[in-house]
């Protein structure tokens, strides 16, 4: 019995996976070094400050604690979420925030509740491949709109919402991955206009939007929405795993009305509630004050990072990439030289095998996995050493591929 022909979905049947998280599985091999995964630094991770929390939590351990909890999440963490988001500039009370397992939950469970099979979802051209497939795996067709080095392009976007009426636009404003961008306030007001126009939904997904370095990006396509009290239908979502721990897997999704409550319901049906154990943890650590600091942290060692990488790739690769500065995130998105060929996924595995040095190619983040002329090189991960040995190693490897 072929797979197709099971009783498993096609959709889930004949899916690929992730080839992002098949080349990861070859980053511990010794000697390599890996510019691949957007993973914090676990030096960089909380230690610490999430065992005295464990130990503070697990001391008051009792019945109570261990039972179910409520689908929305614990409201200790719902307020201590929705005063970060007004920190952010959102209007935002406990009651309006959910509790997801991570941001990534949020996507999935949105997808669902907002996409019927055969809607279209309109994505940049490079895009987050877990949630292009939470896309395909709702049924959605994803409708391309061009973008450019300031993300998406909202001048050519009406003639694509017009053409093909999707339902959805998925949206990472600030320091998207793959490609780093950062969507000025203009194009920011401009889409939420043709949002309203068109009767879209916006799902902004913002993971990344505390860890800037110079300066911090615009304000969240949300927070303009509340600010000029538009009608625009705008989901935001993000995480705790880039500022605190991905062990957690803990995000928060603030959404309109009618839209959270069949999130809920959603959420009911996939896992009930997230881990009671890890919201206590992080209401815990949110309470101790030290998040502020500790971003700040976050931000100055990944500004080091960054510019480690971007001074090695200068030096290492000059001539064979181009790329933009990071202003924020975890990723450079580089060009590659037209004199170097097109690669396959499995070709770039096999380049990173050989030259130890890993590296993510564009065809995992394009919407039909075509081999492009990119490459995406995560700074987060890695020591400064190990970012200048790996620009190193890639320098020569690129070269390489000349002969």
């Amino acid at each position: 019995m072929t797979a197709a022909s099971g009783p498993i979905r096609p959709l889930y049947a004949q899916a690929s996976g992730s080839p992002i998280r098949a080349m990861l599985a070859l980053a511990g091999q010794e000697g390599m070094i890996s510019l691949a995964g957007g993973h914090p630094d676990p030096a960089l991770l909380p230690a610490d400050w999430l065992r005295e929390c464990l130990l503070e939590v697990a001391s008051g351990v009792q019945g109570r604690s261990l039972q179910y909890g409520a689908t929305e999440g614990l409201p200790a963490l719902r307020a201590a979420s929705a005063e970060l988001l007004r920190q952010r500039g959102l209007q935002a009370q406990m009651e309006e925030v959910l509790i997801t397992t991570g941001s990534q939950q949020a996507i999935d469970l949105l997808a669902r509740v907002l996409m019927e099979p055969g809607a279209g979802i309109a994505v940049e051209p490079f895009n987050y491949p877990a949630a292009l497939q939470a896309f395909r795996f709702a049924g959605a067709q994803l409708v391309q709109v061009p973008a450019d080095a300031q993300g998406m392009n909202v001048d050519r976007l009406e003639a694509v919402l017009t053409a093909a009426r999707p339902k959805v636009l998925y949206i990472v404003p600030n320091f998207a991955n793959p490609t780093g961008a950062v969507m000025p306030l203009a194009r920011r007001l401009r889409l939420l206009e043709l949002a309203v126009r068109h009767g879209v939904t916006l799902v902004e997904d913002d993971p990344y939007g505390e860890l800037w370095f110079g300066e911090p990006p615009p304000p969240s396509l949300a927070q303009l929405n509340q600010q000029a009290g538009s009608p625009a239908q705008v989901a935001y979502t993000t995480s705790y795993s880039k500022v605190v721990a991905p062990a957690l897997r803990l995000g928060m999704l603030l959404a309109p009305p009618d839209i959270a409550r069949a999130i809920v319901l959603a959420k009911q049906a996939a896992d009930v509630h997230s881990g009671s154990l890890e919201q206590l943890t992080l209401t815990a650590m949110l309470a101790s004050g030290r998040l502020a600091a500790h971003l700040g942290m976050l931000r100055q060692a990944y500004a080091l990072k960054a510019s480690a990488l971007a001074g090695a790739l200068h030096s290492h690769c000059d001539g064979l990439i181009e790329f933009s500065e990071p202003r924020g995130g975890m990723f450079v998105w580089a060009q590659l030289g037209s004199e170097l060929p097109l690669m396959s996924t499995q070709a770039w595995t096999d380049f990173g095998l050989k030259h130890r040095v890993l590296a993510v190619p564009g065809a995992a983040f394009s919407l039909h996995n075509r081999a492009q002329a990119r490459l995406r090189l995560s700074f987060a991960n890695p020591s400064v050493e190990d970012l200048r040995e790996g620009a190193l190693r890639l320098g020569r490897g690129l070269r390489s591929l000349q002969a």
